[in-house]
């Protein structure tokens, strides 16, 4: 009896420690999935803040860069409108829209952090409407930056010479910025130069309206693409993280 009783005392105290070591492993176990947890959402926070910082540089640059696009359409609308003969203009004041027609500046949009995070898998951090928003964001960069070059290949801004021809006699060579401009500018060639009356007579043909008026369409569609497009979209996926953020 006393050999049954120990027995039983050993079988309940090994039970005991049983118990007690599977608590612990349990313990353990919460405490370290709720470290990865904590790891997990400050990695999440800190990507989200990271985002937000590159998409709020990128709303900075959009907003100022559609304003000079902005004014510059204006500039080139005026042009048309004395090219048609509904618009009459001094001459100093033609010369000048028509220098200023087109942003002289390239729109540059950067996805670094998101490329990371998606390269990194971090990306899958995210919630689901933040991710189809920076999706969508991205989808909207690329299309952009496709419809863009279609219309410079379609219009032959740059390749070819009639075009060209047309934009140097017109004045329309967007000047070279001063911060940018480390060498001295280079004259107009002698041949290409018109007076008042040459520019005025070339400006109403038909040839050369048909001509601006498809470099206008590029970047009007440009205008409208960034402005309803890339900078709403921006703004959009900013609100969202600063709804995440708020959580």
């Amino acid at each position: 009896m006393l050999l049954e009783n120990k027995t039983g005392k050993y079988f309940k105290y090994a039970i005991g420690e049983i118990i007690l070591v599977v608590i612990g492993i349990l313990i353990a176990l919460n405490i370290n999935n709720w470290n990865e947890s904590r790891k997990l959402e400050d990695s999440k926070l800190h990507l989200m803040q990271a985002l937000k910082n590159e998409l709020v540089r990128n709303k900075g640059g959009l907003e100022h860069y559609v304003n000079e696009l902005n004014k510059s359409n204006s500039n080139f609308n005026k042009v048309l409108l004395y090219s048609v003969g509904d618009y009459e203009i001094p001459m100093d004041s033609l010369k000048y829209y028509l220098s200023n027609m087109i942003y002289p500046r390239t729109l540059s949009v950067v996805n670094a952090v998101q490329e990371e995070a998606i390269n990194s898998g971090k990306f899958e951090l995210l919630g689901d409407s933040l991710k189809a928003s920076l999706s969508l964001l991205k989808d909207f960069t690329n299309s952009r930056s496709s419809t863009l070059d279609k219309g410079f290949d379609i219009y032959h801004f740059y390749n070819d010479r009639q075009t060209q021809e047309l934009i140097a006699r017109l004045y329309m060579s967007p000047s070279v910025p001063d911060e940018f401009n480390d060498h001295p500018s280079i004259p107009m060639h002698p041949d290409l130069l018109l007076d008042n009356l040459q520019l005025s007579t070339l400006l109403k043909e038909p040839d050369t309206y048909l001509n601006l008026k498809n470099i206008n369409l590029t970047y009007l569609s440009d205008e409208i693409w960034i402005r309803y497009g890339l900078l709403r979209v921006t703004n959009e996926t900013i609100e969202i993280i600063d709804q995440e953020l708020k959580k």
